[in-house]
């Protein structure tokens, strides 16, 4: 009898110490291919000793399209695992072009470099939870206790306080409390009284995929002009004599990967998310899409092509009309691989002596994709995007003003500001406005439309 009550007793202490480690939470969560940056470690595996705590993932899987695994992060409401009978919409934000990739600045020959500098730069999958710090704003702005403006601001410099304690924040960032005044004073409720009720948003689950250098796109000729990519794992490096020298210079290279069917593959990720995570039985049919610079033209291009999958849509910075790009003779040394999803890049020539194809760029422009579009009215409940007064890329704001005046709309160019980047394509600029972007998606994902049409 005693031996029995005793066997018991250790049951019962190892399932509460189980329940009490969080060890349930766990599932699903795989380490990252930076484990020993102390912000990597705030965010993905908080400490009991921390004020806040983040429920992020990092996950892989294999894409059939690209044929090697992809990273993903996952950013999960506080509540997920108290609360397990609700169910959540899903957000999906694309990131932008990586310039560290093509190799102006440095030489990609080694697989420990393209390890390290992913590491160092946080690009790609990595920005929006590094750079946008969208993680810190999205569970802020959930918060019930947050009653007030005036309660978000705070509770938004004490999180970004302790963020810069776990190396969130690099030296030449704003302070804490300048951060959070950006999002809050200056752009989400600028002219109002920081005493005004606060409405939290509507909780949600984030996903923030790998694009690569891909344009969200599926390349125009589908021709591999990389040798064979022998690492297949989901961290951004790769063996010796992987790098495209795609000009004749010899020092311009490209990673592998950057190219391929980078549209199906965001489309095969959402299915997975959807019908094979382990979370796929908590999300809604509800999905919004959103994303900054080249992902604010995948955003806005995916949301057009497809828009029964997404309810809700936005671009920041985003280049809305790329048929501006194609007489670019500089953008075609600068980002070759705009040049190879929808031109032909020839190997062993100069870049600029290599075409686009102009079927295949109007196939893809958010411009003409919108042009088709019976109902353009009905759009601008859906769209939101915004871009600064100092972007430093006349594409980019021409673009935008473009997209103005096809929906009927006035200006969405966000002026200089006190901690805004200078309104510049930037990350603190794009930060600056995050709050208005996840006001955008929880205000149509309240509205809890039947269908995006």
């Amino acid at each position: 009898m005693e031996v029995e009550y005793r066997q018991r007793f250790w049951i019962i202490l190892f399932l509460t110490l189980f329940i009490l480690t969080g060890s349930f939470r766990t599932f699903g969560n795989q380490s990252p291919c930076c484990p020993e940056d102390p912000e990597f470690s705030y965010l993905l595996s908080p400490k009991t000793f921390q004020r806040y705590q983040y429920l992020v993932r990092y996950e892989t899987f294999f894409s059939a399209f690209l044929a090697k695994e992809k990273g993903f992060f996952v950013i999960l409401p506080e509540d997920y695992f108290e609360n397990s009978g609700a169910r959540y919409p899903v957000l999906f934000l694309l990131h932008g072009y990586n310039f560290h990739r093509t190799g102006r600045w440095w030489k990609v020959h080694s697989p420990e470099k393209a390890k390290r500098l992913l590491c160092e730069v946080k690009e790609e999958e990595y920005h929006w939870l590094f750079h946008e710090d969208i993680a810190v704003v999205a569970y802020a702005m959930m918060e019930t206790k947050n009653r007030s403006y005036r309660d978000l601001e705070k509770s938004l410099e004490v999180r970004f306080q302790e963020l810069s304690q776990h190396g969130g924040l690099i030296k030449s960032d704003y302070s804490p409390k300048e951060i959070a005044q950006s999002i809050v004073s200056y752009n989400l409720h600028p002219k109002g009284n920081l005493d005004d009720p606060f409405h939290p948003l509507q909780k949600m689950v984030i996903v923030i995929p790998d694009g690569d250098n891909g344009f969200y796109t599926d390349e125009n000729e589908g021709k591999r002009l990389f040798p064979e990519t022998k690492s297949r794992k989901g961290c951004d490096d790769f063996h010796p004599g992987e790098a495209l020298n795609y000009s004749l210079f010899p020092f311009l290279y490209m990673k592998p990967g950057a190219l391929g069917k980078h549209e199906s593959y965001f489309l095969e990720l959402l299915q997975y998310i959807e019908s094979r995570s382990p979370y796929k039985e908590r999300l809604l049919r509800r999905r919004g899409l959103g994303g900054v610079s080249m992902g604010g033209f995948g955003a806005v291009k995916l949301g057009l092509k497809y828009p029964r999958l997404f309810h809700s849509v936005s671009s920041q910075s985003g280049v809305l009309d790329i048929g501006l790009l194609q007489d670019k003779w500089m953008l075609k040394m600068v980002v070759p691989e705009f040049l190879e999803v929808f031109g032909c890049l020839e190997p062993n020539r100069l870049p600029p002596s290599s075409s686009f194809d102009l079927r295949h760029i109007q196939e893809n422009n958010p411009l003409t994709l919108i042009k088709r579009r019976r109902e353009i009215n009905q759009l601008t409940r859906r769209f939101y995007f915004d871009y600064g007064s100092k972007e430093g890329f006349d594409w980019i704001t021409e673009a935008n003003k473009n997209f103005e005046k096809l929906l009927k709309e006035r200006s969405h160019q966000i002026p200089v500001q006190p901690f805004n980047g200078k309104a510049g394509h930037n990350y603190q600029f794009w930060r600056s406005r995050s709050g208005n972007i996840l006001q955008h998606h929880s205000d149509v994902f309240l509205k809890v439309l039947p269908s995006p049409e």
